[in-house]
């Protein structure tokens, strides 16, 4: 509104500018049209005659200035040399005329004489009689009281109205602006009132110039409302499983201590795998949250895969457990390309989380292949990431289910999170976790990756469930 009241007030400077220009020039081409006549009607009764230059004086050209009262009026006649023939003999001159006054056009101009500005014209004409052509002038002035009042009555005139309708317009303005905004105050009020947990979007009905804010407004409101949701869920997950095992760990160790030696070893044995869970379990439910957040952050950066594998099968080597399992490493021809365009980190955490699992349900003199091809999804160039193991596989009926979290089979001590990180990860970046078994009639885990994200961006975002949504 302040901004909306310095344009008008703006404008109004500005009209009243113009406004004033044409008010000044007005009154003088009135009063200068009259100067005129006076000289021309004097002009006209001016001969040459053998005896010299005879001056008959009309008193009706200066009635016509008279009519002017305030105003007072100065004449003289003068001849080519500025000699005085008749009239007030101090009339000033203006410079334009130059030391050589004849001219027949003419030449208005203002002077300070007898207290006041005075509006002068100077006009004259070439005498012809059966003397030699001789030239005088007539200069008239009149002061400018007259001129001065008819200006600032046009001036009024017009900045009336227009000071009306500015204010009018302001008025308008203002009411428009507050007629438009006044479902932006439903709208604030409707956010303050909200409870914290309170995340649904507004129900309002905006202007059409602000539909755009409410629906980004209501867009961030459903992010952060699903950004909300999946830290509860983890926090949720995070107590039930972590107050689960250490239950467990709990109850062994109470054996422990309350059986003899024999039993007490096999319950520290057993609270010592226990613990090994909790450790592997605590890590994977922080990585599975980093993976969400990294999917709502979109993060991308070229990812040298060849370079992944290799840091992967490097820990994979020193790892506990895997001394008694044979590696190998299948990658393409080094001139194919073997980079995809996403997030480095949390592609590392999917594929660490797969060779885990391989590891772990391998058995003694086992073998983990970590393998790389080109691919397609979606009619879009892509890159196959596998890992296959000679463990017990996953039956086609389980493999849909074992994606999702915490959802376990057998007695390996998984938390159930390692394949549904890999699924989050795969949906986050467009594409795909796929599940079957491997020749040696284990599983074959792989991970395919578009090269180019649509549209320059990671595309699907993890679901709350942790699987691909």
């Amino acid at each position: 509104m302040i901004a909306a009241t310095a344009a008008f007030a703006v404008l109004i400077a500005v009209l009243s500018i113009g406004l004033w220009t044409y008010a000044r020039s007005a009154a003088n081409e009135t009063y200068d049209l009259l100067l005129r006549g006076a000289a021309i009607s004097v002009l006209e009764r001016i001969t040459l005659t053998p005896e010299g230059v005879d001056i008959d004086l009309p008193p009706s050209a200066l009635d016509i200035l008279a009519l002017a009262e305030s105003d007072r009026v100065f004449y003289r006649i003068l001849d080519r040399e500025g000699r005085t023939l008749t009239g007030t003999p101090d009339l000033p001159l203006d410079d334009r005329l130059g030391p050589d006054l004849p001219s027949d056009e003419p030449i208005f101009f203002d002077h300070a004489y007898s207290g006041e500005t005075v509006r002068f014209v100077v006009h004259g004409r070439t005498l012809l009689g059966s003397a030699d052509p001789q030239w005088v002038g007539v200069q008239i002035g009149q002061t400018r009281r007259a001129r001065v009042a008819m200006q600032n009555d046009l001036i009024l005139k017009g900045l009336v109205p227009l000071a009306a309708l500015s204010l009018a317009g302001i008025a308008w303005a203002r009411a428009g602006i507050g007629l438009a905004m006044r479902p932006l105050s439903g709208i604030e009020r409707d956010i303050r009132m909200r409870q914290p947990s309170d995340l649904e979007p507004l129900r309002a009905v905006p202007p059409r110039e602000v539909e755009s804010l409410i629906a980004s407004i209501n867009g961030f409101m459903l992010r952060l409302k699903h950004s909300k949701g999946q830290a509860e869920s983890f926090i949720a997950d995070v107590a039930h499983q972590i107050r689960t095992s250490l239950a467990t760990l709990n109850s062994q160790l109470q054996m422990a201590v309350e059986t003899d030696d024999l039993r007490s070893e096999a319950s520290i044995l057993r609270a010592r795998d226990q613990a090994a869970r909790t450790i592997r379990l605590t890590n994977q439910l922080l990585s599975h949250a980093m993976v969400i957040h990294r999917a709502d952050e979109a993060r991308l950066e070229p990812v040298d895969l060849a370079l992944l594998l290799r840091q992967l099968l490097e820990e994979a080597i020193r790892a506990e457990g895997a001394a008694e399992i044979e590696f190998a490493v299948d990658l393409p021809p080094s001139g194919e390309p073997f980079h995809v365009h996403g997030d480095a980190i949390a592609i590392r955490e999917a594929m660490r989380n797969l060779l885990d699992n391989a590891v772990r349900h391998s058995p003694a003199g086992g073998a983990v292949t970590l393998s790389a091809a080109p691919a397609e999804i979606a009619g879009r160039a892509a890159m196959a990431l596998s890992i296959e193991d000679t463990g017990p596989g996953i039956p086609a009926d389980e493999r849909a289910k074992v994606v999702e979290r915490f959802y376990t089979r057998g007695s390996h001590g998984g938390s159930g999170l390692g394949l549904s990180i890999a699924a989050s990860v795969a949906a986050s970046h467009d594409g795909r976790l796929d599940l079957g078994q491997s020749a040696e009639g284990g599983l074959k885990a792989t991970l395919v990756l578009p090269i180019a994200p649509r549209g320059g961006t990671l595309g699907l975002r993890a679901g709350r469930s942790g699987e691909p949504s």
